[in-house]
């Protein structure tokens, strides 16, 4: 069985999207990660953790009807959502390796159906 950039994307995209929702809204809930934190900065947080993976599903639904929606709406959602946990760094290496693969199954999915028009 081969593995495609599509699957890759689609696995790694649906994983990174169901993290971000879920860090999104426990660690918005959790009152004793924020003691120091004004709301708003609480609210910021959970809102581009949520947002960014809300966009990612978005984008893995879309890529195939539409590619380079699909791929911009990954990116976006990708970006939106490490920033908040760019400390991490491995948010910030997943978002890039996500913008990545959008952007080289967009081109390849349009390169096809270029191809067969």
């Amino acid at each position: 069985m081969a593995v495609t950039v599509e699957k890759v994307l689609v696995v790694l995209g649906a994983f990174v999207a169901a993290a971000y929702v879920i860090i999104g809204i426990i660690g918005g809930l959790l009152a004793s990660h924020w003691e120091e934190a004004s709301t708003s900065d609480r609210v910021i947080w959970s809102v581009l953790l949520v947002g960014g993976g809300i966009l990612l599903f978005l984008g893995l639904r879309m890529s195939r009807r539409s590619p380079w929606l699909g791929a911009a709406l990954i990116s976006i959602g990708a970006v939106v959502g490490a920033l908040p946990i760019f400390w991490t760094l491995i948010a910030i290496v997943v978002a890039v390796v996500l913008v990545v693969l959008s952007v080289i199954y967009a081109r390849r999915a349009s390169g096809a159906s270029a191809a067969t028009s």
